[in-house]
């Protein structure tokens, strides 16, 4: 046992001597026989245990048997007590994810001092994990069950069944702690220890064994799909301000475009009916909500992004000086015939038609103006389908108002009513500078 918990510890660490680990040990079998490995192989270690007071004095015993083991072996050992179940109630998760959730908060504070964070997870645990996610309906990442390496954490007894570690324990005289709700049928993880493992083992006595083999083969399966995976969204997803920009065009045509579409999207927190939405036929216009974002169809554009914190924006304006505060402001009079750059950041104004206020606001439904060189009234909704200005863009695009009237689309286009005419020699250049 010694010479493969060596051979599984150098496949992750590589050279296991030259780090130092923290050891994640509960007081059952498998903790107590991977630190006595550990001590045994003469590793730079310390141990960490929880206890989470769910199990009366029996929590406590756990934790002086572990205490006793780390005193006799000079080992340095780290002690952290919840009150989970107070805890729990206030979370709403079940008492198993608290439970979770403290250890490896935890664990992530302690590791920091150290190279790695070594749970005793072993191949019974992957075996019931993998079973677990095929009843609840899983993909190809729960069906690689338990990683060997998560960042920092590493779970070298992998490669040991729960049989060989209590043999091991019990040929070398190492006293463990039992947990008694192992038993516990009610826990869904304990029904498929004690109630399907031994039915699939009737029908395949080396079952372990072979979900062990499985789920090693399926983890580079998983690794190698990953790769894949990372090159498409390098090709297909951009930054583009403050959105991610998907080539949706690129994939109209992809035999693999929905799962590529669902691996996309579940970074940004939505779920795989979206992407079944998307292989079918979908408008442009059309939008998709997550928790946090929108995803809007534009074309042959994804764009996802937060919804706009600015949509409430409505600045008004009294004076010159409050109105530079958004645009240079430039009182300009002319002797001759006025040149205009061509410049869509510019807004041109005779000085008679300036009064206050002015009003800097974002487009709402229903608003129109008579654009500049058109011919007549105009909805800005239609303005912006016209020159392929999608939602989230025209709800952060600024109005210049003059009472009621939409003076200029700012950075786009301006007002026919607010030109300037052959008799204006007085005007304001006011340029949007932001």
């Amino acid at each position: 046992m010694i010479s493969r918990f060596i051979q599984s510890l150098t496949h992750l660490v590589g050279e296991p001597k030259g780090h130092r680990y923290l050891l994640a040990v509960s007081g059952g079998a498998d903790s107590i026989v991977m630190a006595h490995l550990c001590h045994h192989l003469g590793l730079d270690f310390e141990m960490a245990h929880c206890n989470f007071h769910l199990r009366g004095e029996a929590s406590n015993e756990d934790m002086r048997l572990v205490q006793t083991w780390a005193s006799q072996r000079n080992i340095p050992l780290h002690i952290r007590e919840f009150d989970t179940l107070a805890l729990q109630e206030q979370s709403g998760l079940s008492m198993e994810m608290m439970a979770r959730k403290l250890r490896y908060d935890w664990f992530e504070e302690l590791g920091q001092a150290f190279d790695f964070i070594v749970t005793a997870h072993h191949a019974n645990d992957a075996a019931e994990t993998l079973l677990l996610n095929l009843s609840r309906g899983t993909g190809l990442k729960g069906l690689c069950a338990i990683p060997e390496r998560n960042g920092k954490i590493i779970r070298p007894m992998l490669v040991f069944s729960a049989e060989e570690i209590r043999s091991f324990a019990s040929m070398q005289n190492i006293d463990f702690a039992v947990d008694s709700t192992n038993s516990d049928e009610t826990i869904k993880r304990n029904r498929i220890r004690h109630s399907v493992i031994p039915v699939l083992t009737e029908l395949n006595p080396n079952l372990i064994n072979t979900l062990t083999h499985d789920c090693q083969v399926l983890r580079q399966q998983y690794a190698f799909y990953q790769r894949q995976m990372a090159s498409k969204k390098r090709t297909l997803v951009t930054q583009r301000d403050n959105a991610v920009v998907v080539d949706y065009a690129a994939l109209r045509n992809d035999p693999d475009k929905n799962i590529i579409l669902y691996e996309i999207l579940k970074d940004y927190g939505f779920p795989a009916t979206v992407a079944d939405a998307l292989c079918r036929e979908v408008q442009s216009g059309k939008q998709f909500l997550s928790q946090d974002l929108v995803l809007l169809v534009h074309g042959d554009e994804l764009i996802i992004k937060s919804p706009s914190q600015d949509a409430a924006l409505n600045v008004e304006c009294f004076s010159i000086e409050e109105l530079t505060r958004y645009f240079r402001v430039e009182e300009v009079h002319a002797d001759g015939k006025i040149q205009f750059a061509r410049d869509n950041k510019v807004l041109y104004l005779p000085q008679r038609l300036l009064t206050w206020p002015v009003t800097i606001r974002y487009w709402q439904k229903g608003d129109f103006f008579y654009p500049l060189g058109g011919k007549g009234k105009k909805k800005l909704s239609d303005y912006f389908i016209d020159h392929k200005i999608d939602c989230f863009t025209k709800q952060q695009i600024p109005l210049f108002c003059i009472g009621k009237d939409i003076v200029w689309i700012v950075g786009h286009r301006s007002d026919n009513r607010y030109k300037i005419t052959d008799k204006d020699t007085d005007y304001y250049k006011i340029t949007y500078t932001i």
